[in-house]
């Protein structure tokens, strides 16, 4: 059964490789849309067992109480050559820029509070900020001692600025909240000598995003280049070297077009998926490589040779991944839903890998020998003419 659906593969790549890269093509473009839709995925709690009593309960408290992921924003004072800089965090002016800048992220949206030690200064005052430091020196010396320590640092340097956030687990909201929350900071009148630097979770979430997305990119096309080198060390032809990469390349288009229609997330489990397909794929292609061209070497006719190297190698491939994603599919059993992730994205990653390799590379392989090599010879004769 097997035998008789490759070898009818086999036939129509060779009969019509060109409408099988059409068809080919127009799948990889659908899935390249769909692989816009892929949401990335930071939020801790989301990368635990949804089912679990804390994670419910974290989002109970969430959904009665306002956020409760708290963006905590540090100013501190920094080396500055101005002669009007900073030198003592207590410097009104700073407390002005504090005030201004907690007004002002009372009004994003997703921001559900935000509070400053330095509001008991303020308060302390009659509500307003006091003009000169010895003022605000004698306020917060006459604070109690427990809540002296909860405003400033020991040496006067940093003071912290907490917002609190309800966006979640909404990666596309948290984004948007923290990227307003910067454009206010910028928009803050903070004095020289002074910096401000937004950290805590979303902070972190947001830098993971970002790391996350760079590390995607980096890894695949490190494996990209150590593929390509490996495969022209073994081929020492161009074109043999590049045509096992593409039907590789096309199954990671096909698998991000997956996830993004699956609704499976980018994390940090999902995140390397580029270079493992690269790296586990690519096998699939030499192997079908290599027999054609041992069936060629032995003077069979392409047809013959594409047809025996098909249905031989793409049976063993076929048993090689089913084995290979029942391995990954038994990962979608674990209670860690980014581990679950891993093992849906693999098995269809290595499922791609062997539709593409058994239907692209065969189409490509009978392009080149009927169509591509044939021009070569009549360019390099003409020029011979010539």
């Amino acid at each position: 059964m097997l035998e008789r659906i490759l070898k009818k593969v086999a036939q129509f790549s060779d009969e019509k490789p060109f409408l099988m890269l059409l068809i080919i093509l127009i799948v990889t473009i659908l899935a390249g849309i769909s692989a816009t839709n892929i949401k990335s995925q930071t939020a801790f709690e989301k990368m635990l067992p949804q089912d679990n009593p804390i994670i419910k309960t974290l989002y109970e408290v969430r959904d009665n109480f306002g956020g409760t992921d708290i963006i905590t924003i540090c100013i501190k004072l920094k080396p500055s050559d101005s002669s009007d800089k900073v030198v003592d965090i207590r410097d009104p002016r700073v407390l002005k820029a504090i005030k201004y800048l907690e007004d002002d992220l009372k009004g994003i949206d997703g921001i559900t509070g935000v509070s400053s030690p330095v509001d008991a200064i303020i308060t302390a005052n009659g509500g307003v900020v006091p003009n000169d430091i010895d003022t605000v020196k004698k306020i917060y010396n006459s604070l109690p001692e427990e809540q002296r320590a909860k405003i400033f640092n020991n040496d006067f340097s940093m003071v912290v600025v907490n917002a609190y956030t309800d966006a979640g687990g909404d990666q596309k909201k948290l984004m948007r909240v923290l990227d307003d929350v910067n454009e206010r900071i910028e928009e803050a009148p903070f004095p020289p000598g002074v910096e401000v630097v937004c950290t805590g979770t979303p902070p972190m979430r947001k830098l993971m995003d970002e790391l996350m997305k760079e590390s995607q990119s980096f890894t695949t096309v490190v494996g990209l280049i150590g593929v390509l080198l490996v495969l022209f060390l073994y081929f020492k032809k161009p074109l043999s070297t590049i045509m096992p990469l593409i039907p590789v390349l096309i199954a990671v288009i096909w698998t991000g077009g997956a996830m993004g229609l699956l609704g499976i997330p980018l994390d940090m489990a999902t995140a390397g998926i580029g270079s493992l397909l690269l790296g586990m794929g690519i096998d699939y292609g030499i192997h079908l490589m290599h027999r054609y061209e041992e069936e060629r070497k032995k003077k069979r006719p392409v047809k013959e040779a594409i047809e025996t190297a098909v249905v031989q190698t793409g049976t063993a491939v076929m048993a090689t991944t089913a084995t290979t994603v029942v391995g990954f599919l038994a990962l979608t059993l674990a209670p860690l839903p980014m581990m679950a992730n891993l093992g849906k994205v693999c098995a269809l990653g290595i499922f791609f890998c062997m539709i593409a390799v058994l239907t692209l590379l065969p189409a490509m392989i009978i392009i080149e020998e009927k169509y591509i090599i044939p021009l070569i010879k009549k360019l390099k004769g003409g020029n011979d003419a010539n």
